[in-house]
C-alpha cells in the first residue's frame, strides 16, 4: 500500500524522523532505511533494543498510532502513484481479486485507503498485525491469499521494498518491483520483474506474468 498504490511512503518517513526527535533518539538514516516496508512494532521493538527505551512497545505503538493517524486526517487529499488507478479499473472490470497486504495498523490502512479513494476495489485488507508477523516473514501474504480464496501461486504481488519482496518471495508468489531511487539493483535481484510505475503495465501484461 504505502509507496506502492499510494505516494505516502515520504510522509512515513517524516513522521517517523519526528516521532524519534520527540523520544530523544538520534536514530541514522542507515538504520531507519532497515524499517521500510516494516510493521511499527518491528522497528519500536528494535528501537527499545537499540537506545534502551523505558516505554513498552504497548505505549509506543499507541502513541504511534495516534500521531500518524492525526497526520494523514489533516492532510487535504492522498495521491495515487501514477497509473494506479487506470489499472486498478482494469483489474477489477476484468473479475481480477484484490487484496492489500500492508505493515501499516489496520487503523492506519483504513484512512489512506478511504481518503484516497480506492478502499473499494479491495476485497481483503490484511495487516501484519492482524497476520501475526511483519514483513519480511510471509504471514501477511499468506493470510490475504487464504481471505481471498486463492492459492500463493496465483497470486502477483506489488512491492516497493527489499523486506516486503522477501516476504512475498517466502510465501511463493510471483513479485513485481516498483523501482524508487531508494532500492537499488542488488535488493530487488529476488524479484519476478520490475518496473518504473504503473503506467508501465497493462492487464494482458499481468496476466502473462502468471502464465
Amino acid at each position: 500500500m504505502d509507496g506502492v498504490l499510494i505516494d505516502s511512503e515520504p510522509l512515513h518517513i517524516l513522521i517517523e524522523r519526528d516521532i524519534f526527535k520527540k523520544l530523544g533518539l538520534d536514530v541514522s538514516p542507515e538504520i531507519h532505511r532497515t524499517y521500510l516496508g516494516t510493521a511499527t512494532d518491528f522497528m519500536y521493538l528494535d528501537l527499545i533494543a537499540r537506545f534502551g527505551l523505558s516505554q513498552s512497545i504497548q505505549d509506543l505503538l499507541k502513541f504511534d498510532e495516534l500521531f500518524r493517524c492525526e497526520y494523514f486526517c489533516s492532510l487535504p487529499a492522498l495521491i495515487l502513484n501514477p497509473g494506479v488507478g487506470a489499472i486498478l479499473n482494469e483489474l477489477r472490470n476484468a473479475g481480477i481479486k484484490l487484496g492489500v497486504a500492508t505493515s501499516s495498523s489496520p487503523a492506519i490502512a483504513t484512512i489512506l485507503l478511504e481518503r484516497s479513494e480506492i478502499k473499494s476495489y479491495f476485497e481483503v485488507v490484511m495487516t501484519t498485525s492482524e497476520a501475526g508477523k511483519s514483513k519480511p516473514e510471509p504471514l501477511v501474504y499468506l493470510a490475504a491469499a487464504h481471505k481471498l480464496g486463492v492459492v500463493p501461486t496465483e497470486c502477483l504481488v506489488f512491492e516497493d521494498s527489499p523486506n516486503g519482496l522477501l516476504a512475498a518471495k517466502r510465501a511463493g508468489m510471483t513479485c513485481i518491483v516498483l523501482r524508487t531511487e531508494g532500492i537499488s539493483e542488488e535488493e530487488i535481484v529476488l524479484a519476478d520483474y520490475s518496473i518504473g510505475s504503473f503506467e508501465e503495465v497493462s492487464l494482458d501484461q499481468l496476466k502473462g506474468y502468471l502464465i
